[in-house]
């Protein structure tokens, strides 16, 4: 953690990955209503694909684009 925070892209990396749990905490009081996305998709299970979409994205951009330690 002391190695991502030591420079920029790290802080950047750690944000994504802060507001991306902040936005899912926010949305679960929607979980249970009946929102249905693209029709077929319950909000729930949208939200798990979105969530892990952004993580993964995160970490493949910052890992093998800003890791300092190649």
């Amino acid at each position: 953690m002391r190695e991502i925070l030591k420079h920029t892209p790290g802080k950047i990396f750690i944000g994504v990955l802060f507001v991306s749990l902040a936005g899912m905490l926010f949305i679960t009081r929607y979980f249970t209503s009946k929102i249905l996305v693209f029709g077929w998709m319950t909000l729930p299970l949208f939200a798990g694909f979105v969530f892990v979409a952004v993580w993964l994205i995160a970490y493949l951009i910052y890992f093998f684009k800003f890791w300092p330690y190649k």
